[in-house]
């Protein structure tokens, strides 16, 4: 899974390079601190993706990334600000625990979340949270089938 990654992530800084923005690299403590605090662990392929990038990705879908200097802090963008924002009672539905946000929509649409209550191996499902219904749509097996799928797309535009 690792190399899969890290391919991935060499990809998208050799063809998407425009507006490309990585948060720099996370370090273990500050991952382990998000996982604590939230009360969950974080899947293999996303947790290498923070370790490499802290984050980020291309202009208009950028994941949530962990801040080494400050992982916790309650900040738009950020795994741990995110997750915490949608968990709030302005929302009509709040996020429940087992959800982490991986992926905030700019709108405060529905976010895309992992699934820690669903494991298979080192990978858990991302799903769609739903803020208004509280229903949850399960969208891929695991974060990097997810960021795959969704940079598709992008990937198409860039060679055309």
């Amino acid at each position: 899974m690792e190399e899969r990654v890290r391919a991935l992530v060499a990809r998208i800084n050799a063809e998407l390079p425009a507006g490309l923005w990585w948060a720099g690299p996370a370090t273990l403590a500050a991952v382990a601190s998000v996982e604590d605090a939230l009360g969950i662990r974080l899947p293999a392929s996303f947790r290498t993706l923070l370790l490499l990038t802290g984050g980020g990705g291309p202009r208009g879908f950028m994941v949530s990334s962990v801040d080494s200097a400050a992982p916790l802090a309650v900040q738009r963008g950020t795994v741990y600000g995110d997750t915490l924002q949608y968990r709030e009672p302005w929302v009509p539905h709040p996020l429940p625990a087992h959800l982490v946000v991986v992926q905030r929509c700019p709108d405060d649409n529905e976010p895309f979340c992992l699934d820690t209550s669903r494991w298979s191996g080192d990978e858990c499902p991302i799903v769609l949270y739903y803020l208004h219904t509280g229903h949850i749509e399960r969208i891929a097996s695991d974060f990097l089938a997810f960021f795959e799928r969704y940079l598709a797309p992008r990937f198409d535009a860039a060679a055309e």
